[in-house]
């Protein structure tokens, strides 16, 4: 079968005088098959020759190949024309979204350097991370491989005493595997190189094989467990003369160098070099491509990217610390404790729990926040009552769950704070601290106070330098514990409590503390989904999001996980898995600061809004121009104690979208105020106005996603009663009628899940 290059390529006419055969763009076109996508990143100065030696490789087998060559745009080719490089390369940015059943990544005369020195060092990081996800199999061949090792498992490289050069004798450490099928038990190789890797460095990484050695040049080929990342030390590709050709060139440096051991006979340089390595080096790419390409890559190159998902949310060996957190509903009852706990269980890496209270165990049920909530705002008789009911909850779960906790001395402390306005918050928290007692008796894990660890502002947020530092030292004494979310510690030493949903922050925060691999949340649904249940029947969940995908969606009123807890995990990274209690097997939504490499088969993340806004529109003659009178007019609102939740500028005009509610007490005085202080051409007022925001981060750069969003609406005959979708955000925001949210959401939805 032939190889696929692009038209006009100068290797065609070298392959083709050596009988190799090779199909150009054109002739392709009429070829009904599914080629091998084999992409090629050049680092080489002599890219022409490198193409050709490549090529020729590529070409010797059965299969048909589709070639790519790709450049680094943060380095120049020096020895290659400006005008090959644009007719015959892309950038990364071109082939980003792409697929390719593999990849390889040529050697480059850098190898004396620091690889961060290296000018492209960062661009290749950033392409060996998105091959992860976008390339079935990865070929490194000599520094490209030493480069791989060092970015995928920090294995670093060692500077040789003199340059390696030659042709030297190998033999295979591992004789069974399928990359050197048909090898004699010693065959040749050539090398040209001044570093190394050590192997007591590679056999120290379990993930990692040697296949392949020499007494003379060292490890020559290792591979990954799961066959998707090859490293070859030598260069099997070169050509008869290529090692002539640096040899010629180190002479005329005047480098001095030796003579390429076994390349000439007796090591006379002025004789024909011998050629023994080149069966093999054709041997060694046709078992690439059949073995490790095309038997195992799927037909559909994009479920390249579905399969490195699905290993991102298993545990793979290299996670060693995961923070989880159970959310109310997941612990409803003693049913779903004993759940949460198989799940703990489940994996070793679980070692830091934080809980939530107890949620709804039925629709006509309530959370028992909600009732501690109650009993700390009544009085007497009225608040007893409502602590007593929480309190047979509890002793109903402790006897089911045969733990010890003594439910009606803890109770005996929380009703002697009732009635004192300074103790609201110890009640209310009191859900969070009695489940985080009785989940770590019944796991056998050491239950931590967050009294203790979690330090608040008097505003409620947490201090983070005090908060990290107590949970460090705790972290360091306590191998696996429980702590309660939701709440911590006031300056005064009194509790103090997050908003509504601040278990998830506290998971965030001992996640951020303790460095976690990944903060798992678990909640009563698969993932975060498209859009609201209620609204849409089973909606698609999304398998990755960002977090300020996360924050735009949570901010309109998307209800899974609370917006507040992206903060203390996005400074460092921190992945959050959304997972179901009710179904651990689905594999839930990733939550990541880039998404780049988790190619998405959804043109839009998600829709979410709310009802009951009003819109405020102030005309003036030049209003854009007057930032004085803006401030005035923000200052208005701000006098009125009304919170401003989005604002849409004109040349002439400024819209206000407010909360209805906050409005309708002082709207005559507000539009008074506006009247004399701003002195408008007009002011009006639109009520029931329902906000819909469309979130996604192809947005900016997809234009037909904004076309078949109104085209939605407008095949319902939905009237948009505003529109903002600034340049570069990853949202779209629209203004309905509030009669029309719910076919809003409807229409806008369908037009999207049609995957």
């Amino acid at each position: 079968m032939p190889i696929k290059v692009p038209n006009n390529l100068p290797a065609i006419e070298t392959l083709t005088a050596e009988n190799v055969f090779v199909m150009t763009d054109t002739r392709a076109m009429t070829q009904d098959i599914r080629p091998l996508q084999i992409l090629i990143l050049n680092l080489m100065p002599t890219k022409i020759d490198t193409e050709t030696q490549l090529t020729r490789l590529l070409g010797n087998t059965p299969l048909q190949v589709e070639l790519e060559l790709l450049q680094t745009s943060t380095h120049k080719a020096s020895n290659t024309s400006e005008e090959h490089m644009i007719a015959f390369y892309k950038t990364f940015e071109q082939i980003r979204h792409k697929f390719y059943d593999g990849m390889i990544i040529t050697g480059a005369p850098v190898e004396l350097m620091e690889f961060e020195e290296v000018e492209y060092w960062d661009e290749l990081c950033e392409i060996m991370e998105w091959s992860k996800r976008h390339v079935h199999s990865t070929f490194h061949i000599c520094w490209g491989a030493q480069a791989g090792l060092y970015y995928h498992y920090g294995i670093k490289k060692h500077r040789l005493p003199e340059k390696l050069s030659g042709v030297y004798k190998h033999h295979l450490d591992y004789k069974n595997g399928m990359l050197f099928r048909g090898f004699d038990d010693e065959f040749y190789v050539p090398h040209s190189r001044n570093t190394t890797v050590c192997r007591e460095d590679v056999e120290a990484v379990p993930e990692l094989k040697i296949i392949s050695s020499s007494e003379e040049a060292g490890i020559y080929a290792v591979k990954s467990n799961d066959d998707r990342q090859i490293f070859i030390m030598g260069h099997s590709e070169y050509d008869w003369n290529t090692l002539e050709k640096e040899y010629v060139r180190d002479k005329k440096a005047g480098l001095n160098p030796k003579v390429p051991c076994n390349y000439y006979p007796e090591d006379d340089d002025t004789k024909s070099p011998v050629v023994k390595w080149r069966s093999c080096a054709n041997l060694l790419y046709s078992n690439w491509l059949n073995y490790f390409v095309y038997q195992t890559t799927q037909y559909d190159i994009t479920q390249i990217h579905d399969e490195s998902v699905r290993n991102m949310f298993q545990n793979d060996g290299k996670v060693d610390l995961k923070v989880v957190k159970f959310g109310g509903t997941s612990l409803a009852d003693a049913s779903q404790f004993r759940k949460c706990a198989d799940i703990i269980k489940a994996e070793p890496e679980r070692r830091l729990v934080v809980v939530s209270a107890p949620g709804k165990r039925s629709e006509d049920d309530q959370k028992v926040t909600d009732m501690l909530i109650a009993a700390a705002e009544k009085d007497g008789e009225e608040a007893r009552d409502i602590l007593s009911k929480v309190q047979s909850r509890y002793k109903v779960l402790v006897r089911s769950l045969g733990v010890s906790v003594n439910i009606d001395e803890e109770f005996e402390k929380i009703a002697s704070g009732l009635g004192d306005p300074l103790k609201k918050d110890y009640i209310i928290s009191r859900g969070e601290y009695l489940n985080a007692r009785i989940m770590a008796e019944f796991i056998g894990y050491d239950f931590i106070d967050a009294e203790g660890v979690i330090f608040l502002n008097e505003e409620g947020y947490y201090e983070e330098e005090q908060t990290r530092h107590a949970l460090e030292g705790v972290l360091e004494d306590h191998d696996r514990i429980v702590i309660p979310g939701f709440y911590g510690s006031l300056p005064d030493g009194r509790i103090g409590t997050f908003p509504r949903g601040g278990s998830d922050i506290t998971g965030a925060v001992v996640a951020a503390a303790a460095g976690a691999d990944v903060y798992e949340n678990w909640t009563d649904v698969s993932g975060f989904l498209m859009a609201d249940p209620r609204i849409v029947d089973h909606p698609l969940s999304v398998p990755v999001i960002t977090y300020k995908e996360l924050r735009e969606l949570s901010y309109m009123g998307a209800a899974v996980l609370h917006e507040e807890t992206v903060f203390p995990v996005t400074r460092v990274g921190i992945p959050i898995h959304i997972r179901n209690t009710n179904r651990p097997e689905d594999s839930g939504t990733l939550i990541v600061k880039n998404a780049d490499y988790y190619q998405s088969k959804l043109e839009i993340t998600g829709i979410s809004g709310n009802k009951g806004n009003i819109t405020i529109s102030i005309e003036k003659a030049r209003l854009s121009e007057l930032p004085e009178l803006r401030a005035e007019i923000l200052e208005i609102f701000a006098e009125k104690k009304i919170f401003i939740k989005n604002l849409l500028a004109g040349i002439d005009s400024l819209t206000v979208v407010a909360q209805e509610e906050q409005v309708k007490s002082c709207e005559a005085e507000l539009e008074e105020e506006l009247r004399e202080r701003i002195q408008p051409s007009s002011i009006s007022f639109n009520h029931d106005i329902a906000m819909i925001a469309i979130v996604g981060r192809e947005l900016s750069t997809s234009p037909a996603i904004a076309v078949k969003v109104l085209g939605a609406l407008a095949n319902r005959k939905i009237n948009i009663r505003l529109i903002d979708h600034a340049t570069g955000k990853i949202s779209m925001l629209l203004g309905v009628d509030g009669s029309d949210y719910v076919s809003a959401i409807q229409a806008i939805y369908t037009e999207f899940a049609r995957i």
